[in-house]
């Protein structure tokens, strides 16, 4: 497995969680609010996997190990960042059910910002080794095994929010979730 690939299942499991966000498409209309805020948790999450994405196209001009290690530090550091401010921005949604949903996401993002931790510390100082190249990627490739399984408990415990409840429609029909889950 390469660090790219490792990566890559970073950005790819972070699609998927949104996509799992998405409720039923039997789900009604939402108010307002709730769909603001879904808008906004969907579009965080696509932000975030945009700026992997952008980061690990850039590797290809990387001119050695180190400064490609530089760069993805450098670049998920930027989108955890900026994940973190984008979801603290959002507050908790007016619904009855609004604590639940926030402490949700405020958790899922606490556990990437980890994973990215992880990757990042991996990556400190870059393998030079063929072992040690072999290694951190397979330790990459767990933490994002891990990070899989995260979005799939967050998502679950979003889904189970009040059916067809004012959160799962706002989901179903924010803007920013429609996009994320048909770019998948």
């Amino acid at each position: 497995m390469s660090a790219r690939r490792g990566l890559t299942g970073l950005a790819a499991l972070v699609s998927l969680g949104a996509w799992l966000l998405a409720p039923p498409a039997h789900a009604a209309s939402s108010s307002s609010s709730a769909k603001q805020w879904a808008n906004g948790v969907c579009s965080a999450i696509q932000t975030f996997g945009t700026s992997v994405d952008s980061t690990l196209s850039g590797l290809k001009s990387a001119g050695s190990l180190d400064d490609a290690s530089s760069q993805v530090k450098s670049g998920l550091d930027d989108a955890t960042s900026q994940l973190e401010s984008s979801l603290q921005k959002l507050g908790k949604p007016s619904t009855s059910d609004g604590k639940q949903a926030q402490s949700a996401v405020q958790a899922l993002e606490k556990e990437l910002k980890t994973d990215v931790s992880d990757v990042e510390a991996l990556l400190s100082p870059p393998p030079s080794s063929p072992q040690e190249i072999a290694s951190t990627f397979s330790e990459i490739g767990s933490d994002v095994q891990k990070a899989v399984g995260q979005v799939k408990s967050t998502a679950t415990t979003l889904k189970g929010l009040k059916p067809n409840g004012t959160l799962q429609q706002a989901f179903q029909n924010a803007p920013a979730c429609k996009q994320l889950k048909s770019s998948l």
